[in-house]
């Protein structure tokens, strides 16, 4: 409780970007300040940084789906580790996210942090693995297609039956985005999957991947074409550890395992029988 005296909470602003940069690249996440104006703007009142006095120490972004919320970002300055500012931050999150409304809240947790957000009531679900590496040509089979403004409504239903809430208000900027790249996966105009990816110049974070269960073939097909459209750039991805196959296919095509995360979640998850692959690590 000493913590919760010492140590103020509020909305982070425009003039904390830096701040929020520079603590993040001490763990080497590669953010910029563009990534937290743009959560600022998915989630105006859900992104939070943590003072002693007037010195700031730790940040925290969120986002929510209806009635289910992502934590992401949390971390605190390295002097004030040990003292409970983490729990702090998660737990102003958690409150946030229930005042909306929120039932059930996930993450991606590094492997050694479990045991923390354990404690907060969060329960592990799978590994997920985050991949690394630079795409290149592959050859590809007529199965999919570039997706287009009318097959945004087909995509939202379809990702919303998968993932359980509506990512609307995530989704629609990054599909309507003309330098970001979306493939769909259709048969006699049911949808079976579809994939998109960010690119930022030479870089790009591929993510969501939604397919439906048993179609490995065209999820590999989704993510070959993505692959050849991103040709020479440096591209990453999160994915279930159980996707062995799709694994092993990446793993071919010249992608690495960086490191492995956890999902958790605090309250009720049902898991749906689809493949999967994370949007980022910050918002499922």
């Amino acid at each position: 409780m000493d913590g919760e005296r010492m140590f103020d909470i509020r909305k982070i602003l425009l003039d904390d970007l830096k701040f929020a940069v520079n603590l993040t690249n001490t763990m080497k996440w590669d953010l910029v300040e563009e990534d937290f104006k743009y959560m600022m703007k998915l989630e105006p009142d859900g992104c939070f940084i943590t003072f002693d006095d007037a010195k700031r120490i730790g940040i925290a972004t969120t986002i929510h789906f209806d009635k289910l919320g992502w934590l992401g970002n949390v971390i605190v300055s390295e002097n004030y580790r040990g003292r409970g500012i983490g729990s702090l931050l998660v737990r102003h999150a958690l409150e946030y996210l229930e005042k909306r409304r929120v039932e059930t809240v996930g993450l991606y947790a590094y492997i050694p942090k479990v045991p923390f957000y354990q404690k907060l009531g969060f329960e592990y679900d799978s590994e997920f693995v985050y991949l690394k590496g630079t795409a290149v040509s592959l050859p590809i089979k007529d199965c999919t297609r570039k997706a287009v403004e009318d097959d945004f409504g087909k995509i939202i239903d379809f990702d919303h039956l998968c993932f359980g809430a509506s990512r609307r208000k995530l989704l629609k900027p990054i599909f309507l985005d003309k330098e970001n790249v979306c493939q769909i996966a259709l048969d006699d105009r049911k949808i079976l999957g579809f994939i998109i990816a960010r690119r930022y110049g030479g870089i790009a974070e591929i993510g969501p991947l939604v397919c439906q269960e048993k179609c490995d073939d065209i999820a590999a097909e989704l993510i070959k074409n993505i692959l050849n459209q991103l040709q020479g750039c440096k591209v990453s991805m999160c994915i279930p550890k159980k996707e062995t196959i799709l694994l092993n296919k990446l793993t071919e095509w010249g992608l690495s395992e960086s490191f492995p995360v956890a999902r958790m979640f605090y309250g009720k998850y049902s898991e749906k029988n689809y493949i999967y692959m994370a949007e980022s690590l910050e918002r499922g």
